[in-house]
């Protein structure tokens, strides 16, 4: 958001020297969109790119809105398994040219993280170095945009530069770079509220709709109606599509096995999020669609663990 016709990089290194005194800058711009209009197809474009570049330079910085930063991250986690060098998004709350703006810092921050031992793709904002499959924004307002709700930072940016050794997922030595960019769209996200039931739910097209992911309440909970789901769950995995469960609360784990709510929709084949953010479960979805042929290999994969987005069930914590 920069005023005039100066390209990205000059702008950039004019507003903001310090990143030239950090790192030698490479910039390319593949696209300028608005994050709100951002596809899947934009998040493999990115990938491809991010992969073609891999052995040309030691991290890289992606500048994106703050919108659907998340998903983004997410995606890019997924989609560039064993990367092995820091892939860090980072953007603003006000623009560059702006006053007040938090560019300049977040983008310093970003820089000199990239260049830091963090084979990771990961969100730095406001101070805070997260990993980028379990952030999410949490506010319109504050500098401090993004939260881990159910991971710790992997870092703090202040007067100096702290990561959270413990909490970086490192690569295998063994480990081999791949780029999996194959995904499908069509993935229906629903939260669910009081008093929405299956009959307001008919129109539902499953011949359109591959996969669901569904916002469920407390610990996974679907409500029952005369002792059967509310929610039409049967009726989607006869159609032979995936259902993957969130829970009610940003903070905590979904367990199906809990109530008789969640026992019903895991019997009927639905698949526990446990701890992923909204975001990473929506991503997950669509890469699982396009990795996998049947429901129940989608199903396999939505309960593995790809790039740290959900704790594995022997390190959770017990209930």
């Amino acid at each position: 958001m920069l005023p005039g016709g100066k390209g990205f990089r000059e702008g950039v290194l004019e507003a903001v020297p310090e990143v030239a005194r950090l790192a030698r800058l490479h910039v390319r711009a593949p696209f300028a969109l608005d994050s709100s209009s951002l596809a899947p197809s934009h998040w493999a474009e990115l990938a491809g790119i991010l992969a073609e570049e891999r052995d040309r330079h030691d991290g890289f910085v992606v500048t994106h809105g703050t919108d659907t930063m998340a998903y983004t991250a997410a995606a890019l986690s997924f989609m560039l398994p064993g990367f092995g060098k820091p892939i860090i998004l980072t953007g603003a709350q006000r623009p560059l040219a702006e006053i007040r703006t938090d560019a300049r810092s977040n983008l310093v921050d970003a820089v000199e993280v990239a260049t830091r031992k963090l084979p990771e793709v990961a969100i730095v904002f406001g101070g805070a170095v997260l990993r980028g499959n379990r952030a999410r924004k949490r506010s319109l307002e504050g500098y401090r945009a993004f939260e881990s709700p159910n991971y710790p930072l992997l870092g703090e940016v202040g007067t100096e530069l702290l990561l959270n050794e413990s909490a970086i997922r490192r690569v295998e030595d063994d480990a081999s770079f791949g780029l999996v960019t194959d995904h499908d769209p069509h993935v229906l996200h629903i939260r669910l509220a009081p008093g929405m039931h299956g009959s307001s739910l008919e129109g539902l097209d499953t011949r359109r709709t591959r996969g669901v992911v569904l916002q469920a309440f407390g610990a996974g909970n679907v409500p029952l109606r005369e002792g059967r789901e509310a929610f039409p769950l049967e009726r989607l995995r006869d159609a032979g599509v995936p259902v993957l469960i969130l829970g009610g609360s940003e903070h905590g784990t979904a367990n199906l096995r809990l109530y008789e709510g969640g026992r019903r929709a895991a019997d009927l084949g639905a698949v526990s999020a446990r701890d992923m953010t909204a975001e990473a479960a929506v991503v997950k979805m669509m890469c699982a669609l396009g990795r996998a042929k049947s429901p129940d290999a989608v199903r396999a994969l939505l309960s593995e663990d790809w790039a740290g987005e959900i704790t594995p069930e022997e390190d959770a914590p017990v209930a």
